[in-house]
């Protein structure tokens, strides 16, 4: 859980209008209860995502819902497709089992009411709400990415992240404006849409120009010397520029040595590799 998943325990806590013990711990409990849906959402993403090859490091729950972060991207359209569309799939398979209980409990399913008495009920509209949510076709919303990955069959990969990151951001702004009309939720949600179709368009767009680029197409050469064997940290010429090495980059300022047939050959510095995919905006990657 991110630390300000705190900040919406105590909003709930606070929010409930009979301040009394149960009426709190039946608040608190809403909202386990639709974190685990949100939960169980993330999860059929990484399972799914796991069959197709690729390793999921966590789950993070946010105040707005969940994230989950794989080691690796799919490079392959119809695996991001399978991937995301899993989560939706199972948010209405939890829909139907919430309903069918409901029914078995003689709870009414209509009119639509996420405040209903029944708790099945409620999880049953919950849980549509959050599918059809998600498949917003709006970055990075999981129906963005089977946007994207529709767009691939006639754009590359970079054109069609553009595409349904602007997307994202068009209706990241219309959520906003309806908050400022309506209710300031949707502005929160329109702010979360918004800074994740950003950081997800980042992100996909320096992992394309990454591709196939060594640390030896970005190092910054010197006159070579003997390796120091107090050096801890060093590349090497071949090793593979990714997004791991640029996180390391960032934490040293200072540069890391580079060796090439046992010498020393010059410093990479985060700066380096940033002036290299500025250089290769465009390409085809290798």
């Amino acid at each position: 859980m991110h630390v300000t998943f705190l900040a919406l325990v105590i909003l709930f806590a606070l929010a409930t209008p009979d301040p009394s013990v149960a009426t709190v711990a039946a608040s608190i409990g809403w909202l386990v209860a639709i974190f685990t849906c949100v939960v169980v959402h993330e999860f059929a993403h990484s399972l799914v995502a796991r069959t197709r090859g690729a390793d999921v490091h966590e789950i993070m729950l946010f105040p707005l819902g969940g994230v989950s972060k794989l080691e690796r991207m799919p490079e392959v359209p119809t695996d991001e497709l399978a991937i995301a569309i899993a989560g939706p799939a199972a948010s209405v398979g939890l829909a139907g089992l919430a309903g069918l209980t409901a029914v078995a409990f003689g709870n009414q399913l209509l009119p639509p009411d996420l405040l209903a008495p029944g708790w099945p009920a409620r999880l049953m509209w919950l849980n549509l709400v959050l599918a059809g949510f998600n498949l917003v076709p709006a970055f990075p919303l999981d129906g963005g990415r089977v946007l994207r990955a529709l767009l691939e069959r006639r754009w590359d990969r970079e054109r069609a992240t553009h595409v349904a990151a602007r997307i994202g951001h068009g209706f990241a702004l219309a959520l906003v404006a309806l908050g400022v009309l309506f209710n300031p939720w949707f502005v929160l949600i329109g702010v979360f849409v918004y800074l994740g179709a950003s950081a997800e368009e980042a992100a996909t767009v320096i992992h394309i120009r990454l591709q196939g680029l060594t640390v030896g197409d970005a190092v910054r050469r010197m006159p070579s010397r003997p390796v120091d064997p107090s050096s801890v940290e060093m590349l090497t010429v071949h090793d593979r520029l990714d997004e791991d090495l640029l996180a390391l980059l960032g934490e040293h300022h200072g540069g890391l040595p580079v060796v090439e047939d046992q010498r020393v050959v010059g410093e990479l510095h985060l700066e380096d590799v940033v002036e290299l995919l500025d250089r290769t905006r465009g390409r085809k990657p290798r």
